[in-house]
């Protein structure tokens, strides 16, 4: 694969406990998907000699990193394993300052007036734009070198990346767009942050689910994929052998142990779970009350 030629480039997009990880797996067991999870690496406030990849080792001690580095750096790309990636599209470390320059407005008009004046009076900050994107499209390069496989797969989730990944002229962009039942995903909000009301957490979903519906407008129909969370689960192969055939390559005869392969996830606590139950979460049908499940489908229209 020449440096010139585009690569296929699948983002996940989905809010956040909607199954992005557990898909992950799967994929990677494909002879030809490779994946680390969430390509935005591990963030800022981590300890890098600390951190834990999926395969057990230490995130600097594995050798799968190692050599992924060493193809950085033969791209060009200055890149040790003491940095963090650099590939999240950033304008400010501040974080106001980000949204205004480079984050979700919530409307795609406005975002693109901000664009036009911003890389009008600045442009560099559209410059740095383009070189995150190709730092993306490296690093998915690089990882796609080191494991011999054909086509990645980036679970980062937030659907403003669909929209800078697009900068880079040599990403060839599919895009899975997985959605939880609202129930399910403000439970689990609820869950992990028991201060968060149902309204705010319902208000969550509905706020991620409205910005992946408007950027998935700049990309062609053919090269976006409707997943349901609840279908995944329970009926894998035959999804995961719908989204296989979506971005290109041949279907799964059987589906396998996922956790019998070795994989280099980064992101979520999941990643270091042993057990390869796939199950379905529907907790909100006993932890949610009668009250907080109207004002949910009052919100969102929801029903049995």
């Amino acid at each position: 694969m020449q440096p010139e030629d585009k690569i296929p480039f699948v983002f996940l997009t989905s809010h956040a406990f909607s199954g992005s990880t557990l898909l992950g797996f799967l994929m990677d067991m494909h002879p030809e998907v490779a994946t680390v999870g969430e390509l935005t690496g591990p963030a800022r406030h981590i300890d890098l000699s600390r951190y834990p990849c999926s395969c057990g080792r230490l995130f600097q001690a594995d050798v799968f990193w190692q050599e992924v580095s060493a193809v950085l750096n033969e791209y060009g790309v200055p890149y040790s394993l003491n940095q963090y990636f650099g590939t999240r599209f950033e304008l400010s470390s501040h974080r106001a300052r980000q949204r205004l320059l480079a984050g979700s407005l919530r409307n795609t008009f406005i975002e693109n007036w901000r664009d036009r004046v911003i890389f009008t009076l600045r442009p560099s900050f559209r410059q740095r734009l383009v070189e995150q994107a190709t730092r993306n499209e490296l690093f998915a390069r690089a990882i796609l070198a080191v494991t011999g496989k054909s086509v990645f797969l980036d679970t980062s989730k937030n659907p403003m990346r669909i929209r800078y990944l697009q900068l880079s002229p040599h990403i060839e962009l599919y895009v899975i767009h997985l959605v939880r039942d609202v129930r399910g995903v403000v439970t689990s909000i609820m869950s992990r942050h028991p201060d968060t009301a149902v309204r705010q957490a319902t208000r969550s979903w509905i706020a991620r689910e409205k910005n992946i519906q408007r950027h998935l407008k700049t990309v062609p129909p053919s090269r976006q994929i409707h997943i349901r969370y609840e279908a995944l689960v329970t009926d894998t192969l035959p999804v995961l052998n719908r989204i296989l055939t979506f971005i290109g390559v041949d279907p799964l005869a059987e589906l396998g142990n996922y956790r019998e392969v070795e994989h280099h996830i980064l992101g979520n606590k999941m990643r270091k779970q042993s057990s390869a139950e796939i199950k379905l979460d529907e907790r909100w049908r006993t932890v949610l009350s009668e009250k907080q499940l109207q004002i949910i489908a009052n919100m969102v229209g929801v029903s049995e």
